[in-house]
């Protein structure tokens, strides 16, 4: 069990008086003594600055009486003036620094009285301080004497001793009040900070026992949550379900059950984001579906039991890695609940429950179930299959299922081998699909819709090895058993049946659906194959809406050696008309076509050359250019031969193994098989395949198969 983390901010059982007092101390603390306290020390340092400036500066009005005194002195007895000018300037400009410029001190109105003497002062100094050179000149008759600008020097030098005898006493008056008040203002200054110390002092006092107090009942509080959590943990220990929370960042937090750890093979949980716990154990699909599904769950505005209808982890399959590098497959239950706090969501709680063994019994169940329909069905399909035709698939097909057996074990190295190998498989399969499709038998159609799938998946593949016709075996065996179980089960029908009533006069009408053509002679030898194709082109007009006719002739004459390969085109050809030729009735009606589509197929003895069977259809006929396109898009030609190709080699290419013009693939079109059956199974005869269509009108195949010996059954060279 992890450890839960303490939360940071203040704890609600703080009982709520004691939250208040403090906070109240705390902001008295700040308000009345700190903020207090750092203000009364910045006033007593500026006035102690201020007073020394002060005291400073009262020397000054002395020093300017002095330099005056000295310039009178030096000038009546003629003697150097400059130095004493210099340290009158000098004397004045300290004064005008600091009755110039605003600071701490010089304000009120003993400043404003200051400033105004001394600028009065300051006009009577500027003219003796503006003096420079010489104020002598030597005369050799009267000696030496005052110049004109000595002369001037002495007037302004009188003027302002006479003012300065005036204005200087009161500007040390002034300047001795500012000091005055300076320092009453840092003695009552002195005075609030000692009284703001005692009160911070006694603040602090009482801090110090309400803390004493909080962690006194902070640590009854910790053993009662010690207690808390120690029960928590021996829950989260015992229950066998995963529990954990996550917050609004989808970050899994630090407690959560043990079992979590054994349901998803991994101890790094705290702190992980759920989607990390999630990732390559379900679909990408899904992953994203069920992190938008937790970040639904945080709006107030949704309605958590709505919302839980279309959770999409209600039940997922995971694959988790188990011990030897293996993977085992497990079904889990994920369950989110929303936790609130003061009315607000917090957290989402997410409960997860291995529901493996209730999903495999289900599965098996359901397993069992579909076995006993798919019997039943199976059963009811047989019943309605005439017995000579179900004897002659259940032959055809074994012969089929001989066939792809041989092929999978022939050792092949070449890819142009394993391409050989994968559209003979896909012709056999084919044949055996089409034919339970024209007999009605789903189950066998389904499985051998299976086999193509797969079929199809490796012929998209860029490169093939032998090992990836390994997995087709398993569809083999099951497609084989299958065929075996129906053939057992034919066996035991056979042995319930009564013995068959006397033949009666036959009914025209009710031995065959199939329609004679005109000059038709009526199928004796070969009827069953009629009724086939017959039943064959129901259940495709029925499933592709269309409107059609089948109309075959001189079946009876087809030889026993041919009999397997001209109804395997026969039911190609048919699907192919049906699905690709013949338009649906509206169409036909737009085009000045009769509703009813039709698809002829006859059989005749050619001559001494052997045989003749056409394929004709109504319906659209062949488009050169769309042929081209798809054949383009499916790189079965380059552009440069799509340039250079005359019509009838565009044509040719509907025989090419994969090629389609469906959209999509589905249990009758869209794998390029159809046509290249039948072209394979005329050139194995050693045939021909003859075409002529008209877009719009009609399509027609020619197939002459060489003649047989009536006896031996040898082919005899055309």
């Amino acid at each position: 069990m992890k450890a839960a983390i303490l939360p940071t901010r203040l704890p609600r059982w703080l009982p709520q008086g004691l939250i208040l007092l403090v906070a109240l101390l705390g902001a008295g603390f700040l308000g009345g003594v700190l903020i207090p306290g750092l203000r009364l020390a910045g006033d007593l340092v500026e006035n102690s600055v201020a007073l020394e400036t002060i005291g400073e500066q009262q020397r000054y009005p002395a020093l300017i009486r002095a330099s005056l005194d000295a310039v009178r002195d030096r000038l009546n007895n003629r003697a150097y003036v400059q130095e004493s000018i210099d340290q009158l300037r000098a004397a004045a400009g300290r004064l005008d620094a600091v009755l110039g410029a605003p600071s701490q001190g010089m304000t009120g109105r003993h400043a404003e009285a200051l400033r105004d003497l001394w600028s009065q002062e300051r006009a009577v100094l500027d003219a003796v301080v503006a003096f420079k050179g010489v104020p002598y000149r030597d005369d050799e008759s009267t000696g030496t004497a005052l110049n004109a600008g000595g002369r001037e020097l002495d007037r302004d030098l009188i003027a302002a001793i006479r003012t300065s005898r005036h204005l200087l006493p009161l500007i040390d008056r002034h300047l001795a009040a500012i000091g005055d008040e300076l320092q009453s203002n840092n003695a009552r200054a002195a005075l609030e900070l000692r009284v703001v110390m005692l009160a911070g002092l006694v603040i602090a006092v009482i801090l110090v026992l309400l803390a004493v107090l909080l962690l006194g009942a902070r640590k009854r509080q910790e053993a009662s949550l010690r207690e808390a959590r120690q029960q928590t943990a021996d829950i989260l220990r015992t229950v066998k379900d995963g529990l954990f929370l996550v917050d609004e960042n989808l970050t899994i937090g630090a407690a959560y059950s043990n079992a979590l750890e054994s349901m998803f093979h991994r101890t790094d949980i705290a702190g992980l984001p759920f989607e990390s716990l999630l990732k390559d154990l379900v679909s990408e699909k899904t992953l994203v579906t069920a992190t938008k599904f937790i970040k639904i769950l945080w709006s107030e505005r949704t309605k958590e039991n709505l919302v839980k209808s279309i959770n999409p982890l209600g039940e997922v399959e995971v694959h988790l890695e188990a011990a030897g590098g293996r993977f085992e497959t497990r079904y889990l239950q994920f369950d989110f609940h929303r936790v609130r706090v003061d009315g607000r969501i917090t957290h989402v709680l997410v409960a997860v429950s291995d529901v493996t063994a209730r999903v495999d019994l289900a599965r098996e169940l359901q397993a069992a179930q579909g076995q006993a329909q798919a019997q039943v069905d199976t059963l009811l399909g047989i019943l309605h299959v005439d017995p000579a035709q179900l004897a002659s698939f259940l032959s055809d097909s074994n012969a089929a299922m001989t066939t792809i057996n041989s092929i999978l074990r022939e050792p092949a190295r070449e890819e142009g081998a394993f391409r050989k190998k994968l559209d003979t498989l896909f012709r056999q399969a084919h044949a055996v699909k089409g034919e339970a499709a024209a007999l009605g038998l789903s189950s066998i159609e389904s499985r051998a819709h299976s086999f193509e799938e797969d079929l199809k998946a490796l012929r998209e593949k860029t490169e093939l090895s032998g090992n990836d016709f390994l997995p087709l075996v398993i569809k083999l065996d099951d497609l084989l058993t299958h065929l075996q179980s129906i053939g057992e089960l034919v066996s035991r029908l056979s042995q319930l049946q009564p013995s068959p009533p006397p033949a009666a006069e036959p009914d025209l009408h009710s031995v065959t659906d199939v329609i004679p053509a005109p000059g038709a002679e009526p199928a004796a030898a070969d009827a069953n194959l009629g009724d086939l194709l017959q039943d064959l082109t129901v259940r495709l007009a029925r499933n592709h809406d269309r409107e059609v006719g089948l109309y075959c002739q001189g079946f009876e004459a087809i030889p026993a050696q041919y009999r397997r390969t001209v109804k395997d085109i026969a039911i190609q050809a048919v699907r192919n008309a049906i699905v690709h030729g013949i338009e649906p009735a509206a169409a036909r009606e737009a085009a000045g076509k009769p509703r009813r589509g039709s698809v002829r197929l006859a059989f005749q003895t050619a001559d001494e050359a052997g045989y003749k069977l056409s394929i004709e259809d109504d319906g659209q006929g062949l488009f050169a250019e769309q042929i081209r396109e798809v054949a383009l898009r499916k790189g079965l030609i380059s552009a440069e031969q799509a340039a250079g190709m005359l019509p009838k080699q565009i044509y040719a290419l509907i025989f090419r193994p994969g090629f389609s013009t469906a959209e999509e693939t589905t249990a009758d079109a869209g794998r390029g098989v159809g046509m290249n059956v039948i072209a394979e199974l005329v050139q194995a005869a050693g045939g021909r395949v003859g075409m002529a269509t008209v877009e719009g009108q009609y399509t027609r195949f020619t197939l002459t198969l060489p003649r047989v010996a009536a006896a031996a059954g040898e082919t005899v060279a055309a």
